[in-house]
């Protein structure tokens, strides 16, 4: 296992805020010193071993060159663009529909239903203020400062038998190549942040008690792709100790979302749940 490329102070600092920002929705302490469940295995990775991946996979516009490489599937959205300079953004020669995004930083995105509605100064602004944002320093997760800030242009993802309602995400939890569970979040309601969530084994038995009373769950039917998006995990989390491989089910056919190494804190996972998602993560 090689140690990590960043230096003592960087990897103190971050280490204070990861702790600042995790006890605030757990009420607890992560545990840096001997890690056993899941998020205090997983952020003592992002410290203190070789992220060098984690920030090339994080990376919403370098990941697809590793999803080509990596699978057999054809699971890439379509890409429209990319920006270095936010200043060369524009809607000439985008379709009415599309999503707008950052390359490096978690929900970044813009959803344009109809560009003829959409201020495109406005999201030129936006994007300016979230590429300049300093995101590793100020959630701790130090491997995103060696992302490059750009622009990328996707093409907007819907259902064509219903296409007002919101995309069903599929989070595959993989260690070392081996998908373990899917954590499926449904019903989301962008205005307010709220979805449904429920873990699922590999047969598609839901698993409730992962979660914490109070967390919003629902039970949703087995995707018809389900077997092709676990060999799509597998492939693309080879000789990865930890990471989630975000996917989309599309009109039947899987399709690739990202790959997350430090999911959020606010999961709703018990303690115990945890503990049995840290058991997998082996960093040796």
């Amino acid at each position: 296992m090689k140690s990590s490329r960043f230096n003592s102070i960087q990897i103190l600092l971050a280490s204070i805020i990861l702790q600042l920002r995790f006890f605030k929705r757990h009420f607890r302490f992560l545990n840096l010193r001997n890690p056993q469940k899941f998020y205090d295995k997983v952020l003592w990775s992002s410290l203190y071993t070789d992220t060098s991946l984690w920030s090339k996979l994080a990376d919403k516009y370098e990941v697809r060159e590793y999803v080509k490489n990596h699978t057999k599937y054809e699971i890439l959205n379509e890409l429209y663009a990319v920006y270095d300079n936010p200043d060369d953004f524009t809607f000439e020669g985008l379709p009415d529909q599309f999503v707008v995004k950052t390359t490096n930083g978690c929900a970044t995105n813009i959803l344009i239903k109809d560009k003829n509605k959409a201020n495109e100064t406005e999201i030129k602004s936006r994007m300016k203020r979230w590429l300049r944002y300093p995101y590793a320093y100020v959630t701790g997760q130090l491997f995103y400062k060696e992302i490059s800030p750009r622009i990328i242009v996707e093409k907007y993802l819907y259902q064509e038998k219903d296409p007002q309602a919101p995309l069903t995400d599929y989070k595959f939890y993989c260690f070392n190549g081996e998908p373990k569970y899917c954590n499926l979040l449904s019903n989301r309601e962008f205005n307010t942040h709220r979805v449904d969530k429920m873990i699922y084994d590999l047969d598609w038995n839901p698993i409730p008690t992962a979660f914490k009373p109070g967390t919003p769950i629902n039970e949703v039917p087995r995707p018809k792709s389900l077997n092709e998006m676990i060999e799509i995990a597998r492939d693309l989390s080879q000789g990865i100790p930890y990471v989630r491989v975000d996917l989309y089910e599309i009109n039947d056919k899987p399709l690739f979302g990202e790959m997350t190494f430090t999911p959020g804190f606010d999961l709703g996972y018990t303690e115990d749940f945890q503990m049995e998602l840290g058991k997998y993560i082996d960093f040796k």
